[in-house]
């Protein structure tokens, strides 16, 4: 239904349109749960380029696509890229939110748990 709706929404309201980023955002996400992470980081990666384009890199539709999309590429075992992403995520996100925000938090956990699966990957061969 995501993927009908974001036709409708692309060629109706156009692709930039604040809907048709959130539903691209919600297929994404749809995809991601379905293990679908390939596609689910294609989707992210293109959405964020037009979010920080159209909403600009610190707002809080554009920091939640940067924390899906490195969440799609940790769960495809792409820890560097992962924990790069939630590097810069979380300048971000203390700069705007403060670092006592519950995100920023989160993110930072994220990032641990990246640089842990990198450390033990690379142990293990």
């Amino acid at each position: 239904m995501y993927r009908e709706l974001l036709v409708v929404q692309q060629r109706v309201l156009g692709p930039e349109h604040p809907n048709t980023l959130s539903t691209t955002r919600d297929l994404a996400n749809a995809l991601r749960s379905q293990d679908k992470y390939a596609e689910a980081e294609t989707m992210h990666r293109e959405l964020l380029v037009v979010q920080k384009r159209v909403l600009g890199p610190d707002h809080p539709d554009t920091l939640l696509t940067a924390t899906n999309m490195a969440c799609a590429l940790y769960c495809q075992g792409e820890y560097v890229e992962a924990e790069t992403m939630y590097r810069e995520l979380l300048v971000v996100q203390q700069r705007v939110l403060g670092p006592d925000h519950p995100s920023a938090l989160k993110t930072a956990e994220r990032l641990a748990a990246c640089i842990h699966a990198a450390h033990s990957t690379r142990n293990s061969r």
